[in-house]
C-alpha cells in the first residue's frame, strides 16, 4: 500500500481574482481573502469559498444593483479599506517616533547628570512650547514618555546596547 499523497493549499498557486471584488465584494489582503462588508477573512482563494460567504451572509447586499454600481460600490469599499488601514499605520508611526523621542530625551538628561524625575519636567515645557507653536500637534507631544521609571529604563536600556556594541567590537578586532 503506497502512502497517499496530501495536497497542499501553497501547492496550487490561488491566486484572487479582480472580478471576485465586484461579484462577492472580496478583496485580498496580506495573502488572504478580506470580505468587505464585514471584513471577516477567508484564507484560501477559492471561488467557492466566497461565493458561499456572500451568499450565507449577504445574500441580499447587492439585489437591484447593476453591475457597473457593483463596481462603484466595490472601489469605494476598498478605498474605504485602505483609508482605515493607513490610519492604523499612522497610529503606529506617531508611537515609535515618541519612543525614539523619549529614548533621546533620556540620553541627554543621563548625559547631563540630571535626575531622572527631571524628564517629566521636561515633557512639561515641550507640551507647553507645542501648545503655543504648533497646537495641532500637541497631542503628538503629550504621548512622549518621560515618568521617572520611563527615563530609568530608557537609560538601562541604553547602557546594554552600548555594552554590547562595545564587546561586539572587541570581539571582532576594531
Amino acid at each position: 500500500m503506497s502512502p497517499t499523497k496530501k495536497r497542499k493549499v501553497d501547492d496550487e498557486c490561488r491566486v484572487f481574482k479582480e472580478e471576485w471584488t465586484y461579484q462577492y465584494f472580496f478583496t485580498a489582503v496580506n495573502g488572504k481573502a478580506a470580505c468587505l462588508i464585514c471584513n471577516e477573512g477567508i484564507s484560501v482563494f477559492k471561488e467557492y469559498n466566497l461565493k458561499r460567504h456572500y451568499n450565507t451572509k449577504h445574500a441580499g447586499y447587492s439585489e437591484g444593483l447593476s453591475t457597473e454600481q457593483k463596481v462603484k460600490k466595490a472601489a469605494e469599499m476598498v478605498k474605504n479599506l485602505i483609508k482605515q488601514q493607513s490610519l492604523f499605520s499612522k497610529t503606529q508611526s506617531i508611537h515609535i517616533s515618541a519612543t525614539e523621542a523619549s529614548f533621546y530625551i533620556s540620553y541627554k538628561i543621563e548625559q547631563s547628570k540630571k535626575t531622572f524625575s527631571d524628564g517629566e519636567f521636561v515633557k512639561d515645557c515641550i507640551v507647553d512650547a507645542a501648545r503655543i507653536l504648533c497646537p495641532e500637534a500637541q497631542n503628538k507631544f503629550e504621548n512622549i514618555a518621560l515618568s521617572r521609571n520611563t527615563v530609568m529604563r530608557r537609560v538601562q536600556d541604553i547602557s546594554k546596547d552600548l555594552s554590547q556594541q562595545l564587546h561586539t567590537a572587541c570581539q571582532q578586532g576594531l
